[in-house]
């Protein structure tokens, strides 16, 4: 993307001009410390090294004098080869050649103490040399003036004494104007990237994003603008095909009702008859049943879908849970629940003068799904055990029943773990969790001892905000 080789081109200006303000800072500030210390000549003779100095005082310690002259021994003779010295010279007192080694023919051999003055500082015929006090005379010692050069090094004493401290003060200055710039360059950088971070917490959060784009970022905002109106467009088609859908399926769940109770009506007239053959009484009875279920799926499609999108308001008031799972046991034994169904009721004491918010419509139809799902499931009869409790600020509906509970793979498709299959039936169960996900609760589907998956749902005995959940437990 562009936009990041900008970015980047950008940042690495700004170090290499950071590092070139730094420098020339450093060197205006050494300049200026140097000519305000610049007062009296320290001469700095060759011997202002020590190892300089202990190699022209193991050379002057070979030199002795003899009663035919000067005479240096063959280690001197070594020493000055090791160091890479091409001559030397002992003057007396007077500056006169005393003794002397492998001197050029072009160099004086007598030297007033002004010669000694200036080469001792600097060259002698373009040699640089080092001297060293020895006795009364001085030993001069030269270099190859192709290998060597000579500088000379002029500090004031003050400055020298003071140096720790204008290093130390030298590091803190500079230690403190990098942090200090690279502060001012981060923020910079921070300030044209706060209006991206921006941009795409409101991406995540679904909202509409309109940045600016000019400086640095300019590419990037472009980009999130243009995402952003793509999202609009698309979620403004989703919300269009959904609604589409709802209405869709409101429609025929309404264009359907009003035939579906004909044919509701002539079924149970005509198992009523009295003229009519057990076989006629059977199909008018048959055809009532599956009438009432069709109803039944009709009205589950039409509730799910709502429930869905959110178009399904929750009328919320005061219930006690207790009563309220009493009431639907109570409600299928006076519908006629035949003799091979039993439904066993638990209340726990702490659960039994519980109170809750919620809308009792929609809760009756959850635990009428979950009971009537276990008496559509186990046509030879079974036995229901709903058990109520408290557990941790929750509220835990428990139901399962002694028949094969519930397969696997619809509770794989519920939580997502596979694609649905036609053969599947998971429509009431849906509801159950969609309608307590909009109470704010969660389902589960624990394991009993035998194997068999059951159902439970936790609604919290203080209802609160936040998307529910499902699980399994295979425990």
């Amino acid at each position: 993307m562009k936009s990041l080789f900008k970015i980047i081109r950008r940042y690495i200006s700004s170090t290499i001009l950071l590092v070139v303000f730094v420098v020339l800072l450093n060197i205006l500030a050494l300049s200026y410390v140097a000519l305000q210390y610049e007062e009296g000549l320290n001469k700095m003779e060759g011997t202002s090294s020590t190892s300089a100095s202990r190699q022209m005082e193991d050379i002057a310690s070979q030199l002795t004098e003899t009663p035919e002259g000067w005479r240096i021994s063959q280690q001197g003779i070594d020493i000055l080869n090791k160091n890479q010295y091409i001559w030397g010279m002992l003057l007396d007192e007077n500056g006169d050649a005393v003794w002397e080694w492998q001197l050029p023919e072009g160099l004086p051999r007598s030297y007033s103490l002004a010669d000694v003055a200036s080469f001792s500082r600097w060259y002698l015929n373009d040699y640089p040399v080092r001297v060293w006090e020895y006795g009364k005379g001085l030993l001069v010692l030269g270099q190859d003036p192709e290998r060597f050069f000579r500088v000379i090094l002029v500090f004031n004493n003050v400055y020298l004494d003071a140096l720790y401290q204008y290093i130390v003060i030298f590091f803190v200055l500079n230690s403190v104007l990098i942090f200090v710039l690279a502060l001012w360059f981060g923020y910079r950088f921070y300030r044209s990237l706060r209006p991206i971070a921006r941009g795409v917490d409101a991406l995540a959060e679904s909202r509409p994003v309109l940045l600016s784009e000019k400086g640095i970022t300019e590419e990037l905002a472009r980009k999130l603008n243009q995402t952003s109106r793509i999202l609009e467009r698309q979620s403004e088609k989703l919300r269009q095909r959904d609604n589409a859908r709802t209405e869709w399926i409101s429609g025929v769940s309404h264009d359907i009702r009003t035939p579906l109770a004909l044919i509701t009506g002539y079924a149970e007239a005509l198992a009523s008859e009295e003229d009519l053959s057990p076989e006629d009484h059977q199909r008018a009875e048959s055809i009532r049943r599956q009438s009432l279920i069709i109803r039944q799926l009709i009205s589950d499609l039409n509730l799910t879908s709502k429930l869905e999108y959110n178009s399904q308001p929750l009328h919320m008031e005061e219930y006690r849970p207790a009563v309220l799972l009493r009431e639907i046991a109570a409600d299928y034994y006076n519908e006629g629940l035949q003799e091979c169904y039993e439904i066993d009721v638990k209340v726990s004491e702490e659960a039994e003068q519980l109170r809750l918010t919620g809308d009792t419509g929609l809760l009756k139809r959850a635990l009428r799904n979950l009971i009537g799902n276990s008496i559509r499931h186990n046509p030879e009869g079974c036995r229901i055990s709903a058990v109520l409790f408290s557990d941790s600020g929750n509220v835990v509906w428990r139901f399962s029943d002694t028949g094969p509970g519930i397969p696997k793979a619809v509770i794989d498709v519920l939580l997502g773990r596979s694609s649905e299959n036609s053969s599947l039936h998971i429509m009431g169960l849906r509801i159950v969790i969609q309608i307590i996900s909009a109470h704010g609760g969660r389902v589960l589907f624990p394991r009993n001892g035998d194997g068999a998956y059951g159902v439970e749902f936790l609604l919290p005995e203080k209802p609160n905000e936040g998307g529910p959940q499902s699980s399994a437990d295979n425990g």
